[in-house]
C-alpha cells in the first residue's frame, strides 16, 4: 500500500513544529532557511525566546535516527542488540577505491578514483531504489559485471568488519522504526522532496504505521509573471543578471533575491566576477575578498582552493620531498600563513626573485637555505631571513625522522607537527573566512584519522595522496551573515520562496538535461526501475516538475539564456517557450567603471622622469638606448625605475643560457687561436679539440651554478649540440681574409651627446688594413635593417662603434645558428667576410649610405636624440610598435598600455 502524504502550509507547519514535530529539508541550504523563516514568525508574534525547533537536513536526520536507535536499548537487556559500526563517506570511499584497485578491471582503467565514485554512486542507487545486483543476461556486459563483483566485496567487508555504509542507513532503520524501536516522533514534515525514492518511501511509511503522523510541506505558489529574455551570450546573461539584482537590492534591500543555474558549477568563476562586480564594487580595490559580501553562492570549491590550506598542503609536501618546482617554492616564500611572513615579507620576495632568476626548476630544501644564507647583507628588511631557515631546517629535521609507514590517525600527528613546526597558518590574525578554513582543515584532518578501520598503514606518499584528495573532494563555503542575493543550482531552490527571481541558462542545449545512465548498472534495469538521469523521456519529465515548481516560487521570474555560443544559434529550452519574451538586456559596462567614467577625472600627461646630470653616466649599457628607441617608458622603468619582471624558469636551458653558453665558448676558443693565421694553420682535428676544449670548460661553470639541470645526460647532449654548432660557425671564420683578434667581450665608455654609458663588444678584430671591425655574436635571426629604422631598434652595434677611436672597418652581426651561421652587415670593401659586399657595393642594408663614414654620422644622429631623451627623463608610454616592444615587456602591469589602447 502506498503512503499518501497530505500537504499542509507554512503556518500549519510553524504550529507544529511548536509542538514537537521535525521538519525533515532535501538539503542544508533549506533547513538554514526554514529556521530562519520560523525565527521571523516568532518574532512576528512579540515572542523574544523560544525552544530550537526540530529542522534537519535528511542525512542528518537519518544519521541522529541511527544514534537514537544505539542508546534506546540498555545494554544487556534481552532484546539489546549488536548495532554495526556507520562510516561516513569518505571512510566507503576508500573502500570502494581498495576493492577496485585490487580487481582485474583495474589494468583496464585510466582513473581507479574516478571509478570508485562512479562505482560508490551506482551502489547508493542500487539500494535506493530496489535493484537487485547481478544475475541475468542484464549485468554480463563487461561494466556491469564488473560492478557486481565489486558490489559483492563491498557487502562482504560491510558484514566482516561490522560495517554500515550511509546507502543502506534508511533500509536499515525501516524495521526498527515499524516496530517502534526508535525514541518517539509525533509528527514529520517533509520539505523540499521532488520525488522519494522507494527505500525512503518505506522509512516513511514504517514511521507512519508505528503511529508518527507524516506529512508534506506544500510547494509555494506565488502568482508571479514569468517572462523570457535572450542576452547576446552567456557572458552577456550573466552581465544582466548581475545588474538586475542590484537593481533589486538598491530598490528594497529586505528582498530575497536569487539567481538559479543548472550550469551554476561550470560557471561559478565567471558568475562570481559579474556579480562582486555589480554588488561588491569595492572588491576591486582590495587584493583579499571582504569578509561578508551581498551575495551568496553554491556550487562551493573544495577546501585545498582555499589558500590557508593550499599553503598546509605545500608545507606538507615541501618536508617531505627531495626537491619540489620554483614555483612551488615561490608561492609559499610570498605566503602570509607561513611563520615570520610578514616580518620578513621584503627579504623572501628578493629571495623569490633570486630562485626563479637562478634557472633550476627544482630546489631542495637545503638550496633555499644556502640561497637565503647568501642574501644576507642584501635586504634591509631582515638581512638574514633567520625564521625562515629556522622553518625549512625545523621541516628538514622532522621530516628524516617520518616512519615508512604509520597509520592515518598517527599520520595525521605527523602532518600537525610539521604544519607547526612551519608556524602554520601565520603570525597575523586570520580574517572570519581564514579561520572558519583553518577550523575545516582541521575537520578534514580528523575525518581522515578516522580512516584507521578501513585503510590500514599508509606510506608518505599515499598518505598526502589520500588527504589532498579528500580535500579537493571536500566542498567548503565560509559561512556569512543571511545577504540578499542567494544563487543556487536548480536542486538548491527546492522549497525556497522568493520576492524575485531570475533562472539562468534555460536553453535547448542545457534544459531538460541530456540522460546520464551510469555505466556500471544495465540501462535497461535502470529505465525500467525509474532511476534518476536514466532515460530522455525521465529527464524531461523531472526537469517539467522542477520547471513548474519553480516559476510558482517569486513574485517575479525572468527566464534567461544566452542566445549564441560564438559559433551557432540556440534557441529556447522547450519547457519555457510559452513564455512571453521580454526585451533583451543592454550590454553595460561593469560597476567599477561606471564609477570611474562619472567621476570628474583630470587628465594630466606626465611623460618625463627625473633628468640625468649633463656628463653623468646612466646604468643598462646598449640595453637602454634599445629600450628607448621601443618605448621611452621602457627604458625608463626597467633602467631607472629597476622595474623588472620575475623570472620564468624553464625546464633545461633557456634562449639566454645557450646564448650566454655559446659566446663563453667562443670568448675562450679565441683566447686560444688568437689569430686567422693560427686558424687557418690549425688541422681540423686540432681545431676540434680545441672546441671539446671550449665546451668543457663553458659548460662545467654553468653546470656547478645549475647542477639539477646539468645530469649526466643532458650534459652530454649540450656538449653535442654546442660543439657541432660551433665548429660550423668556424668554417665562416676560416673563410674570413686575414684578421687578428684584438679584444674579446671588452668592457668600453662611450659617450653620446651629454650622457655616457658602459658597453661590452662581444669582440673586435683587427684587419691587415689597421681598420678594427666590431662583432656582435648573436644565436637568434638579427637583421641588419634595425639599424637604419627611424629609431635605431638594435643599437648595440652602433654604440660600439662610437666608441672606437676611428672608423671601422666593419660592422657585422655574427649569426652562429644551426644551419645559418653567416656574417650580416656592412663591411668597409668587398671580400672581407663571407657572402658581405663592401659598402659602395651593397645596395640592400645601408641604402642611402656611399661609405662607412656617412653610416656612422646617420647612426650618431639618431643615437644622440635618443640619449637626449634619456638625459631629459623622457618616459611616454609610446611603443614603436606593439609587436616590437609590448610583446616581450614585463612592464605591462606599470605603464598600462593595454588599458590605455582601450580606452
Amino acid at each position: 500500500m502506498t503512503l499518501k502524504i497530505p500537504e499542509i502550509s507554512w503556518q500549519q507547519c510553524f504550529d507544529r513544529l511548536s509542538d514537537g514535530a521535525v521538519l525533515v529539508t532535501v538539503n542544508r541550504r533549506l533547513a538554514r532557511s526554514s529556521a530562519a523563516r520560523y525565527a521571523e514568525y516568532r518574532l512576528e508574534r512579540g515572542e523574544t525566546a523560544w525552544q530550537t525547533p526540530d529542522i534537519l537536513p535528511y542525512g542528518a536526520w537519518l544519521v541522529r535516527l541511527f544514534h537514537d536507535l544505539l542508546y534506546s536499548v540498555p545494554l544487556g537487556e534481552p532484546d539489546s542488540r549488536v548495532q554495526p559500526v556507520l562510516m561516513d563517506e569518505l571512510q566507503e570511499k576508500l573502500v570502494w577505491e581498495s576493492i577496485i584497485a585490487e580487481s582485474e578491471a583495474a589494468s583496464r582503467m585510466i582513473d581507479v578514483y574516478a571509478a570508485a565514485r562512479m562505482a560508490q554512486e551506482a551502489w547508493r542507487l542500487c539500494r535506493e531504489w530496489k535493484v537487485q545486483v547481478g544475475g541475468g543476461m542484464a549485468w554480463s556486459a563487461p561494466d556491469p559485471a564488473a560492478f557486481s563483483g565489486w558490489a559483492e566485496s563491498f557487502e562482504w567487508f560491510c558484514r566482516r568488519s561490522g560495517f554500515l555504509d550511509r546507502a543502506r542507513l534508511a533500509e536499515y532503520l525501516s524495521a526498527p522504526a515499524a516496530d517502534g524501536h526508535i525514541s518517539g516522533v509525533p509528527e514529520l514534515i517533509l520539505a523540499g522532496f521532488d520525488e522519494l525514492a522507494p527505500v525512503q518511501m518505506d522509512l516513511f511509511s514504517a514511521f507512519h504505521a508505528a503511529g508518527t503522523r507524516v506529512c508534506r510541506l506544500a510547494w509555494p505558489v506565488r502568482a508571479g509573471a514569468a517572462v523570457t529574455l535572450v542576452a547576446e551570450d552567456d557572458a552577456a546573461e550573466i552581465r544582466a543578471a548581475a545588474g538586475w539584482a542590484r537593481r533589486h537590492v538598491e530598490a528594497d534591500p529586505g528582498a530575497r533575491i536569487a539567481v538559479v543555474s543548472p550550469r551554476l558549477a561550470a560557471d561559478r568563476e565567471a558568475v562570481c566576477r559579474e556579480f562582486e562586480d555589480a554588488l561588491c564594487p569595492n572588491a576591486i580595490l582590495s587584493s583579499h575578498p571582504p569578509d561578508r559580501q551581498m551575495f551568496n553562492i553554491t556550487a562551493a570549491p573544495g577546501l585545498s582552493a582555499y589558500p590557508v590550506v593550499a599553503a598546509a598542503e605545500r608545507i606538507l609536501d615541501i618536508a617531505g620531498r627531495q626537491g619540489t618546482e620554483v614555483f612551488e617554492w615561490s608561492r609559499l616564500l610570498r605566503s602570509p600563513f607561513l611563520a615570520g611572513a610578514e616580518t620578513e615579507f621584503g627579504a623572501r620576495a628578493a629571495l623569490d626573485a633570486q630562485i626563479r632568476a637562478h634557472g633550476d626548476l627544482f630546489f631542495p630544501v637545503t638550496g633555499i637555505i644556502r640561497m637565503a644564507r647568501s642574501l644576507a647583507g642584501k635586504s634591509a628588511t631582515d638581512p638574514d631571513l633567520r625564521i625562515l631557515s629556522a622553518v625549512l631546517e625545523k621541516l628538514r629535521t622532522l621530516a628524516r625522522g617520518m616512519p615508512a609507514r604509520q597509520a592515518p590517525d598517527q599520520w595525521t600527528e605527523t602532518f600537525s607537527g610539521l604544519l607547526d613546526a612551519a608556524g602554520w597558518p601565520g603570525q597575523r590574525n586570520l580574517s572570519s573566512r581564514e579561520y572558519q578554513t583553518v577550523s575545516a582543515w582541521q575537520q578534514g584532518l580528523e575525518a581522515f584519522a578516522r580512516l584507521v578501520p578501513v585503510s590500514g598503514p599508509l606510506s608518505r606518499s599515499e598518505a598526502r595522496r589520500t588527504l589532498s584528495r579528500m580535500l579537493s573532494e571536500t566542498p567548503f563555503q565560509p559561512e556569512q551573515p543571511d545577504v540578499p542575493v542567494q544563487i543556487m543550482g536548480m536542486l538548491e531552490a527546492a522549497g525556497e520562496e522568493f520576492d524575485a527571481l531570475w533562472i539562468m541558462g534555460m536553453h535547448h542545449e542545457i534544459w531538460p538535461p541530456p540522460a546520464r545512465p551510469n555505466p556500471f548498472l544495465p540501462v535497461s534495469i535502470q529505465r525500467e526501475q525509474g532511476l534518476p538521469h536514466s532515460s530522455p523521456a525521465r529527464e524531461l519529465a523531472y526537469s517539467r516538475q522542477i520547471t513548474n515548481r519553480l516559476l510558482c516560487c517569486a513574485d517575479e521570474i525572468i527566464c534567461s539564456y544566452g542566445g549564441s555560443d560564438g559559433e551557432s544559434t540556440r534557441l529556447a529550452s522547450p519547457l519555457i517557450d510559452h513564455l512571453e519574451q521580454a526585451r533583451g538586456p543592454e550590454n553595460g559596462v561593469g560597476y567599477w567603471r561606471q564609477m570611474q567614467e562619472s567621476a570628474e577625472i583630470e587628465s594630466l600627461a606626465d611623460i618625463a622622469g627625473a633628468g640625468v646630470p649633463p656628463g653623468g653616466d646612466v646604468p643598462g649599457g646598449t640595453g637602454i638606448i634599445k629600450s628607448q628607441a621601443l618605448c621611452p617608458f621602457q627604458a625608463y622603468g626597467r633602467y631607472r625605475l629597476g622595474a623588472r619582471g620575475l623570472e620564468i624558469p624553464e625546464q633545461g636551458l633557456n634562449a639566454r643560457d645557450r646564448g650566454i653558453l655559446v659566446h663563453r665558448v667562443l670568448e675562450l676558443l679565441w683566447n686560444q687561436i688568437c689569430d686567422h693565421q693560427r686558424l687557418s694553420a690549425m688541422s681540423d682535428r686540432e681545431l676540434n679539440d680545441g672546441i671539446a676544449e671550449a665546451v668543457e670548460c663553458a659548460i662545467r661553470k654553468l653546470a656547478g651554478m645549475r647542477p639539477d639541470t646539468f645530469t649526466d645526460r643532458f650534459t652530454r647532449v649540450e656538449t653535442d649540440r654546442l660543439h657541432n654548432l660551433v665548429a660550423e660557425w668556424m668554417a665562416q671564420e676560416r673563410a674570413r681574409a686575414p684578421f687578428a683578434v684584438k679584444e674579446s667581450e671588452s668592457r668600453m665608455h662611450v659617450r653620446i651627446g651629454d650622457i655616457g654609458l658602459y658597453a661590452f663588444a662581444d669582440r673586435i678584430d683587427a684587419l691587415e688594413t689597421g681598420q678594427e671591425v666590431i662583432i656582435d655574436y648573436k644565436t637568434g635571426t638579427p637583421s641588419p635593417g634595425d639599424w637604419f629604422a627611424e629609431r635605431i631598434a638594435e643599437p648595440q652595434l652602433p654604440v660600439y662603434s662610437l666608441g672606437l677611436d676611428r672608423e671601422p672597418g666593419g660592422v657585422l652581426f655574427a649569426r652562429v645558428r644551426k644551419g645559418e651561421a653567416a656574417y650580416l652587415g656592412i663591411a668597409a670593401a668587398d671580400g672581407l667576410f663571407p657572402r658581405v659586399k663592401g659598402i659602395m657595393d651593397d645596395g640592400r642594408v645601408a641604402k642611402d649610405c656611399e661609405s662607412i663614414q656617412e653610416v656612422m654620422a646617420q647612426w650618431e644622429q639618431k643615437l644622440f636624440i635618443l640619449a637626449e631623451e634619456i638625459r631629459t627623463g623622457h618616459a611616454a608610454v609610446s611603443p614603436v610598435s606593439e609587436n616590437k616592444a609590448c610583446r616581450y615587456c614585463d612592464l605591462a602591469p606599470l605603464c598600462r598600455v593595454w588599458e590605455v589602447s582601450r580606452t
